[in-house]
């Protein structure tokens, strides 16, 4: 154990070395492409007059190069010369505004001004639900990265607006799982990432409401800014049937295909065991992982590479749905971390925000506050037992209850943190993951391994410590 820490101790430093090396020359190029692009605008300006809409797209490119340098004052005033540029050229309402008003909304996020970027996040979805005049594949897509916006501000605007944020989320996303519909039909094999990102949101919204606090209060209203409260378990519950659903209709997707894709449908099992398993279902869950290790077996997939998917425990919920056993195992392998050659892999979790512990992004690393996070610090190891499909009983935010799939025995074995962590709270963050556990032929297994725990940036002495 003691080679094994090590050899985390020199990866560790490796990797910081080579990343702050690496960082000095993208800051140099950006800079030489700053100065470009003043040049390029200015000598444009000077050939067509200020208010040209031939300007708009440089104006666009330099914005983007102060967004990267973070002179967000300075980028905002060029995308509001932009808009005026369009409106004069095209009228108040038009198409050509909203990738102008988007970038808008990232240059308020990115420098905090969460006030200013609700106001015009509203506006956005007032003109693709008002002003839209084409129904296509880029207002899906322009709709989704709205409903992800709101999803970063969950842990970067103030805490008495997660629930807001949370509503706005899903309603945007069911926006665009409408429109995506319609469009390209409601059995499409574009629409699964879609309708698992829904997902991911409600064992999101599940997390926020037994952690209790403004939060859950704002997500057991029985309408927005009412006084009267539903059953936290009812709620709990209306988000576990609202998922069954979703998963139906994945399943259905694969089911109705002209050639029946049995290999879809089976995947669709899977992750609906994995939803039994985040909702407490054990009974319900080991029953449907059979199913799908069966159903794999009949669409014909290569049983090694079935073996191979379930080796391992994985922590749920899983980061996408993949529609293919192969495609979920090259997923897994290219996130594969191993301590030195010939040693078995470890899992590998990262706490999403201090504003939302023990759960991971739903939508990848778009947090803003990310600066530093390249270096490979600020996380804990640890020896783990799973025993299957268990069933754990103890205190959860005040309350005793009772979970499955959780960690049985845990040890500490070392951590890279900036300060002296008290072991029984670190363990305390390993009791609130679950887990898909390790199959053999469809049979949940005792599994042992490594995890490697990596803490939110700016988790602190105060956070750990009672």
């Amino acid at each position: 154990m003691n080679r094994l820490v090590t050899v985390f101790l020199a990866i560790c430093w490796f990797a910081s070395a080579s990343v702050l090396v690496a960082q000095e020359q993208p800051s140099l190029k950006s800079l030489d492409e700053l100065q470009l692009s003043r040049a390029l605008l200015s000598d444009l300006q000077d050939a067509v007059g200020p208010m040209d809409a031939r300007l708009i797209e440089p104006i666009e490119q330099l914005a983007d190069r102060l967004i990267d340098l973070n002179q967000f004052d300075e980028a905002h005033a060029l995308l509001d010369r932009a808009m005026q540029i369009t409106r004069i050229e095209d009228g108040l309402y038009t198409a050509f505004q909203r990738p102008l008003l988007s970038k808008k909304i990232d240059n308020f996020a990115n420098r905090g001004d969460w006030e200013s970027a609700r106001q015009h996040m509203q506006h956005l979805l007032w003109l693709y639900t008002e002003k839209s005049k084409i129904i296509d594949e880029a207002l899906v897509e322009d709709l989704l990265q709205l409903s992800r916006i709101h999803l970063r501000a969950l842990v970067e605007d103030g805490r008495s607006w997660q629930g807001y944020h949370f509503r706005q989320s899903a309603q945007i996303r069911w926006l665009a799982l409408g429109v995506a519909g319609t469009i390209w039909g409601a059995t499409d094999p574009r629409l699964p990432p879609i309708i698992y990102e829904q997902l991911k949101q409600f064992h999101l919204q599940t997390v926020a409401l037994w952690e209790g606090g403004s939060t859950g209060y704002s997500l057991r209203e029985l309408a927005p800014g009412s006084d009267i409260l539903r059953d936290r378990s009812a709620v709990n519950e209306t988000f576990y049937f609202t998922g069954l659903a979703l998963l139906n209709n994945l399943h259905a997707i694969y089911e109705v295909e002209q050639a029946v894709n049995l290999e879809g449908m089976a995947m669709s099992d899977l992750y609906l065991a994995d939803w039994q398993i985040l909702y407490d279902q054990p009974e319900t869950a080991i029953a449907t992982y059979q199913l799908a290790y069966q159903g794999m077996l009949s669409a014909g997939v290569d049983p090694a590479l079935i073996d191979e998917l379930f080796s391992q425990p994985l922590i749920l919920p899983e980061a996408e749905f993949y529609p293919t056993v192969e495609q979920a195992v090259l997923a897994r392998r290219s996130a594969v971390e191993i301590a030195e050659e010939g040693s078995d892999p470890y899992l590998s979790f990262r706490e999403w925000s201090t504003a939302l512990p023990n759960v991971s992004s739903p939508v990848g690393d778009f947090v803003a506050q990310d600066q530093g996070e390249e270096l490979d610090s600020n996380f804990a190891l640890f020896s783990f037992s799973l025993a299957g499909v268990n069933k754990v009983s103890n205190w959860y935010s005040h309350r005793y209850t009772s979970t499955v799939s959780m960690i049985e025995q845990a040890e500490l074995l070392t951590h890279f943190l900036d300060f002296r962590p008290q072991e029984r709270r670190l363990l305390e963050k390993l009791n609130k993951l679950k887990f898909r556990p390790k199959l053999v032929e469809g049979q949940p297994q005792q599994a042992n391994g490594i995890l490697k725990y990596r803490l939110a940036e700016g988790t602190s002495v105060k956070t750990m410590e009672p």
